[in-house]
């Protein structure tokens, strides 16, 4: 099963930090596109070394990729599924 995390804390400051970046990554995708490179948000990602499996937040996107992937509850407290690919990191890992 996958873990359980609320959506609070470091996941939260995570996702506020990623949202403050669109206007920075509308700029290098306006600049990549016309220097003719990809230019996709994954690619905004990869090229600051974010993770683009979870936008960044350290939580798995859900299916439609809005919003996250909730697993369960503890109480009245959504949990969310913590990104595989990053480890809940938010940063590309490479592996050693």
């Amino acid at each position: 099963m996958p873990r359980g995390i609320p959506f609070t804390g470091e996941y939260l400051s995570r996702y506020l930090s990623a949202q403050k970046r669109w206007s920075e990554a509308r700029d290098w995708r306006a600049k990549e596109t016309e220097a003719g490179r990809p230019s996709t948000h994954g690619d905004f990602f990869r090229a600051h070394g974010l993770c683009p499996a979870c936008a960044a937040a350290g939580i798995r996107l859900n299916e439609s990729g809005v919003g996250f992937r909730t697993v369960g509850w503890n109480g009245n407290l959504p949990l969310y599924e913590e990104c595989e690919a990053c480890g809940g990191t938010g940063k590309i890992i490479t592996p050693s």
